[in-house]
């Protein structure tokens, strides 16, 4: 038996056509939907700094006055206060600079004293004037070279390093202390005449060397600045007479700091032998020693170790009449 075949009636077929969608419009509902799911994840995704344009903020400041009311930008005033301000470097090197107005180290307590802890008590304002004697001291100042020119009774070095060794055996204070009180006025008059960058050393002896030496440490050449001639004359002022007379350990010290002049001091007793006035020779490298001779009367002429020694260095030597020195007053 065949079954009966059921054919869609009209109305069916109708309804069925009137809900179908075409195929266009499926795919651009399809495309849509795939650009809009793709603009939600882009957006919602982190940026990074450089995708970030660069904005620049700012103040704006309102002044009001006579009821009028000015914008002035922020931005505009902080780069007119950045050009005026001084830089970071120069802050730190203006901080870093000793002030102009700061006082010179108190170096008193480290000078050394006189023994026993006293002084000659020698008023140096009237100490005899070594000027008045020969010529004395005095000197012109530093040329464009460095080097300056001082004396020493009369006798004339030039240099930038310079070198005093000067003789205080016990016969350097005779006649009342007046040839010891002669040769510190002469030494400071000389050393006042030195400009604030050449160096100088002191050395006074009589069987041993007493170096100026007013930082400690090993003795060295020192700068002829305010402070230091100050420095100097206090220890100048500590020096008094006394004891017997050893030269070469002094000249040897003052030879061993290269200066450029060495002016040495001495009433000549105890002269060196021949093997030590070579050593001396050897030992100075470049130093030109001129020599002062103290003495009491008339120059004999006699060509003792000084004068030889002045020769053999390339220096001068003068001889001081110690009976003619004037009294302190």
């Amino acid at each position: 038996m065949i079954a009966p075949v059921h054919l869609p009636d009209a109305e069916s077929e109708k309804a069925k056509r009137r809900f179908a969608l075409p195929a266009w419009l499926m795919s651009m509902l399809v495309h849509a939907s795939v650009i809009v799911v793709l603009a939600i994840t882009i957006r919602s995704a982190p940026r990074g700094a450089a995708s970030e344009p660069s904005r620049s903020g700012g103040i704006v400041l309102a002044e009001r006055s006579d009821g009028r009311t000015d914008y002035v930008d922020g931005d505009q005033n902080d780069a007119a206060d950045a050009a005026n301000a001084p830089s970071t470097a120069e802050a730190v090197m203006s901080e870093s600079l000793p002030s102009a107005d700061q006082p010179p180290l108190d170096m008193t307590g480290f000078l050394p004293t006189g023994e026993g802890g006293e002084t000659d008590g020698s008023d140096r304002t009237g100490l005899p004037s070594a000027s008045g004697l020969t010529g004395g001291g005095g000197g012109s100042k530093s040329g464009i070279d460095g080097a300056g020119t001082t004396r020493v009774f009369g006798i004339e070095g030039t240099g930038s390093k310079f070198a005093y060794v000067f003789d205080r055996s016990g016969s350097m204070g005779n006649s009342a202390g007046r040839p010891l009180a002669a040769a510190k006025g002469e030494l400071l008059a000389s050393l006042r005449e030195l400009d604030k960058l050449h160096q100088f050393q002191i050395i006074f002896y009589n069987e041993e060397p007493r170096v100026f030496n007013p930082l400690g440490g090993t003795p060295r050449l020192m700068f002829a600045d305010e402070q230091g001639k100050a420095l100097a004359e206090q220890f100048v002022g500590s020096i008094v007479a006394s004891g017997g007379t050893q030269h070469l350990k002094a000249l040897y010290m003052a030879l061993a700091m290269s200066p450029d002049v060495i002016f040495f001091l001495t009433d000549a007793d105890g002269s060196p032998s021949e093997e030590e006035m070579a050593d001396i020779r050897r030992r100075n490298r470049s130093a030109v020693i001129n020599t002062i001779e103290f003495g009491v009367g008339p120059w004999d002429g006699r060509r003792n170790f000084l004068v030889r020694l002045a020769e053999e260095n390339g220096g001068q030597h003068v001889y001081v009449d110690t009976s003619k020195l004037r009294a302190r007053r």
